[in-house]
């Protein structure tokens, strides 16, 4: 996974707690402390036992923390993937290029494995695909995602998903309705 993921998630965790907090979990994860850099790749099982002791240490379940963390996340990754899109988009054209965008991402950046992504228009509404093409699907990562490009766009519309792998759908689906 990119080490963008990485070093936000730590941030995420630091912000909401302390550097000992996540000095814990890291340990109770079994994984050895280390400095995440942001263009480095790393393994997926990192993530997943960092997700899985926080979730064991919070009052929330991993899917929720997925979610709230990928909020955090979505700012990161339009930041350091500025290059791949416009920035006079507004957010339907941003949904509406996401495959491109992820393409041309994945094409630049080595050894990182990207999830497939697409969405289609309706009349007042994008709906966006989301297939993690990993061992763990991140459904609750991707959701956050979407959520924090809203608020980075500053859009009045709202993020519901509509179908989940975790629940048995080929894929997980989301409906960005867009306010008019």
């Amino acid at each position: 996974m990119h080490g963008i993921v990485h070093k936000t998630l730590k941030e995420y965790v630091v912000t909401r707690t302390d550097d000992d907090t996540w000095g814990t979990i890291v340990e109770r994860s079994g994984l050895e402390p280390k400095l995440y850099l942001p263009v480095t790749h790393y393994d997926d099982g990192e993530i997943d036992a960092i997700l899985e002791t926080l979730s064991a240490m919070a009052t929330q379940n991993r899917r929720a923390i997925e979610r709230d963390f990928g909020r955090t996340l979505s700012p990161e990754l339009l930041s350091t993937f500025n290059a791949h899109f416009r920035r006079d988009w507004d957010l339907p054209e941003l949904l509406e290029s996401l495959e491109a965008v992820t393409d041309d991402v994945d094409a630049a950046t080595e050894g990182t494995v990207l999830p497939a992504l697409s969405c289609h228009r309706e009349s007042d509404a994008a709906v966006v695909t989301y297939e993690s093409g990993r061992d763990t699907r991140y459904c609750g990562l991707a959701h956050g995602i979407l959520d924090g490009i809203v608020a980075a766009f500053d859009a009045d519309a709202t993020v519901a998903e509509t179908a989940c792998a975790d629940d048995g759908a080929d894929a997980c689906q989301f409906r960005v309705d867009l306010e008019a």
